[in-house]
């Protein structure tokens, strides 16, 4: 008589969605994730501390779950690691406070670093999280069409997102104009010389399937080029605990440095005029020191339908009118990250958007 072997436990898939502030990340989320799939549990990480894109991911409540982390970047927080977050999300099951799913879905906040985050997923692998094992399935990168390659020549995190991805999906080059063709192929060499073995996916293109970019896999980071392993081996725990204090082990890992957010809440209605007005001086004063602005307002003329707010630089995208809130918190919720702008100035700013005899309960 021979006893039957047991069926070898099926970890749970972690998809790492990664990408600078304004890429796209949470458009392309809300693009992969289709009905019928499977049950996927969301974390969305923010810089802030704020919560706003959390509202703005669409979720199908009979298929899919949502879980918010705790605001703070994932790469550098301390509660905020990915393996903490998955705990918790293992005790919500537990607990009956959400459905069991099937893959997870990471959107970091756009300053993260992926490299301690990979590396936590990567030795994670070996260990049960609340009775539950995970793998990296796979590593998601958008790359901004528009502001994409000076953002990846400027700036290392959004030179390693791009490095550490073995998926990437171009957004925003239907906004490319009259030279898309040699721009688009200019994005196509950037990505060739920074991670050739990646898949590169315009979901612009009618054809796209974003939901392919979820397809199952295993992350495998000895594909991705030498700059990665050497980025993963100096964030590993025995060397960001034996490095000498005072200067980083390799070139560019300081994170976030001169990078500055700023969050406002408050009750009181805004006129699209004071709204418009603001705007304005907010992208002639800042330029391209403000990185990302985004929030949620409920304007005067119809407070139940707020306008999503989109800026990147000084690129400000047309505003979106929601036909509802979407969640009970239904006060106007802005977030400003900027680098390298005078913080008192830009508090004393930010209360100008609201006259003191309508402000409410404003929070600064």
């Amino acid at each position: 008589m021979t006893l039957d072997k047991p069926a070898p436990i099926q970890p749970i898939p972690v998809f790492l969605l990664t990408g600078f502030l304004g890429s796209g990340k949470t458009s392309l989320l809300n693009r992969m994730l289709v009905a019928d799939g499977p049950r996927t549990a969301i974390i969305v990480n923010e810089f802030g501390d704020v919560p706003i894109d959390n509202d703005l991911v669409q979720v199908d409540g009979t298929t899919m779950n949502l879980s918010e982390t705790s605001t703070g970047c994932m790469c550098c927080e301390p509660g905020s690691d990915i393996v903490s977050t998955l705990l918790r999300l293992c005790e919500a099951v537990d607990d009956g406070q959400i459905q069991p799913f099937e893959r997870v879905v990471v959107e970091t906040t756009g300053l993260a670093d992926p490299a301690p985050i990979i590396n936590q997923l990567l030795m994670a692998v070996h260990y049960s999280i609340g009775g539950r094992f995970f793998t990296l399935a796979g590593v998601i990168a958008t790359l901004d069409a528009l502001r994409g390659e000076a953002t990846v020549e400027e700036r290392i995190v959004g030179h390693k997102q791009l490095a550490f991805a073995d998926r990437i999906a171009l957004t925003k080059s239907d906004l490319l104009g009259p030279d898309r063709a040699e721009r688009h192929a200019g994005l196509e060499a950037l990505v060739a010389r920074i991670n050739p073995s990646a898949r590169l996916m315009d979901i612009q293109n009618p054809l796209a399937l974003p939901e392919q970019l979820l397809a199952p896999g295993r992350y495998a980071p000895d594909t991705r080029g030498g700059d990665v392993l050497a980025w993963l081996q100096a964030e590993s725990p025995l060397m960001r605990a034996f490095a000498p204090q005072s200067s980083a082990p390799i070139p560019g890992l300081t994170r976030h440095s001169g990078i500055y957010t700023k969050s406002m809440v408050f009750d009181a209605t805004v006129t699209q005029g004071e709204l418009a007005a603001f705007i304005d001086i907010l992208r002639h004063a800042a330029g391209r020191r403000l990185l990302r602005l985004k929030g949620l307002v409920a304007l005067a003329d119809d407070p139940s339908r707020p306008v999503v707010l989109h800026m990147v630089q000084d690129v400000f995208h047309p505003m979106l009118r929601l036909h509802t809130w979407p969640s009970i918190d239904q006060r106007t919720r802005l977030v400003l990250i900027a680098d390298g702008i005078d913080e008192q100035a830009l508090e004393s700013f930010l209360l100008t958007l609201v006259p003191k005899r309508r402000r409410g309960r404003a929070t600064v």
